[in-house]
């Protein structure tokens, strides 16, 4: 038993020096082609499911599901072009000819070529998950419900009209009413902050620089409130808000799921997995 493990270690050790840490150029490219097989079957088996659904409609893979479908589409796409086709050319075989063609014995940062690698997995591994994010019950936000109230008038002009009654005509009431305090939003809570009842949660002071400076809290503040008032769902769809955001090649708003509105998007996280091979490619570019 005591020989196993010494066997296992050792070979441990070959593997992780051979392989996982080597800055060899020749063994880098190996490890870019292992990867890119890998890759292009996971890449494969997608386009297998795609296939099938597009001969059967409602196969057994998506089920009707039509989002599942889109993101499925979407992670195929970028598969093999960024973890396929790039690493084969730009990691694989220019790792192998290029020093060759040059005379040089190895490329000009081994390590930087090594990192260049090793970001790949992680870029594909974010990008697999794309395929298999699980649409859950979600709800849209209502814009009217937000929207609408900034372009009522009505209230406003019963408050002018009360403002200009006789009744104000007394300077020290009109001094307290005329001042720029006239815009308003709602009832205010009972909540015991600092100017909290003359600043909370009125867009329409942040247009006045005296406003501003005298803010209770800070602009992020009143956003972050309006973000709270967004949040009254009214529609139910089934879809989640993550994977809406990646139906189809949606690169069009590539930071349309911000987390400030739908947690972490997975359009996000496809960026976030293109820029890992972006980068990945931008250093086989400046070693070769």
């Amino acid at each position: 038993i005591k020989k196993l493990f010494t066997y296992l270690n050792d070979l441990r050790k070959h593997i992780l020096k051979k392989y996982v840490y080597t800055i060899n150029h020749k063994r880098i490219a190996i490890n870019y082609l292992y990867f890119s097989m890998l890759t292009g079957l996971s890449g494969a088996a997608l386009a297998t499911m795609i296939r099938l659904e597009l001969a059967h409609p409602g196969s057994p893979f998506f089920k009707g599901d039509s989002l599942r479908y889109l993101q499925v589409v979407t992670a195929h796409g970028l598969i093999m072009v960024f973890f396929v086709v790039v690493p084969i050319l730009f990691g694989g075989f220019a790792n192998f000819l290029i020093p060759y063609h040059v005379g040089s014995k190895d490329v000009a940062y081994p390590r930087l070529n090594s990192i260049g690698f090793w970001i790949q997995p992680c870029g594909y591994i974010l990008l697999a998950k794309i395929g298999f994010l699980r649409p859950q019950f979600w709800r849209y936000y209502d814009k009217t419900s937000f929207s609408f109230p900034f372009l009522e008038k009505m209230k406003y002009n019963q408050y002018k009209e009360y403002k200009n009654d006789y009744l104000f005509y007394l300077d020290f009431l009109k001094k307290e009413i005329s001042d720029d305090h006239s815009f308003f939003w709602k009832a205010r809570k009972v909540i015991k902050l600092p100017q909290y009842s003359v600043f909370s949660f009125v867009p329409l002071k942040l247009m006045m620089w005296k406003t501003m400076i005298n803010y209770p809290e800070s602009f992020w503040y009143a956003a972050s409130r309006v973000v709270q008032s967004r949040r009254k769902k009214v529609f139910v769809t089934k879809c989640s808000a993550r994977t809406l955001t990646t139906a189809g090649w949606t690169f069009i708003t590539p930071f349309s799921s911000n987390i400030k509105y739908t947690g972490v998007g997975s359009q996000d996280i496809l960026i976030l997995s293109v820029v890992f091979a972006g980068i990945s490619t931008t250093i086989s570019f400046t070693n070769l």
